[in-house]
């Protein structure tokens, strides 16, 4: 009798999956890098919601979220932003750093800058 040989189809290792990964969620906040500043970049991540705000800037709150594994302790985010007269952009499209308390985010395709690296908090200041 001849052996049954059997094809499947190739893992895909970075998969898109919905959401955003336990290992990334809670709060973080960076510190202030100007006395006109106001307070440090802040960050909320649930499971289905990535919420960024910047001193003097509009808040703003991505939904639909999407992310993979690009690397060890690092994620690409993406999600939808409902746009106002002040977010103009409906997309966002993040390269998410978390190890242990250090968190970084930034958009995808550039480097993590000083103003990049946030701490997590339990409340923001």
């Amino acid at each position: 009798m001849a052996p049954v040989v059997t094809t499947g189809a190739p893992a895909q290792a970075a998969a898109w999956h919905n959401g955003a990964p336990k290992a990334i969620r809670g709060k973080y906040q960076a510190k202030k890098h100007s006395a006109a500043q106001g307070f440090g970049d802040t960050y909320q991540i649930t499971a289905k919601m990535f919420r960024y705000g910047a001193s003097g800037m509009p808040m703003v709150k991505a939904t639909k979220l999407r992310y993979k594994k690009v690397s060890a302790h690092t994620w690409r985010l993406k999600g939808h932003v409902k746009t106002s007269a002040a977010v103009r952009f409906n997309k966002i499209d993040m390269k998410i750093y978390r190890k242990g308390k250090k968190f970084a985010a930034t958009d995808y395709g550039t480097k993590f800058a000083k103003q990049s690296w946030a701490k997590k908090v339990s409340a923001f200041k």
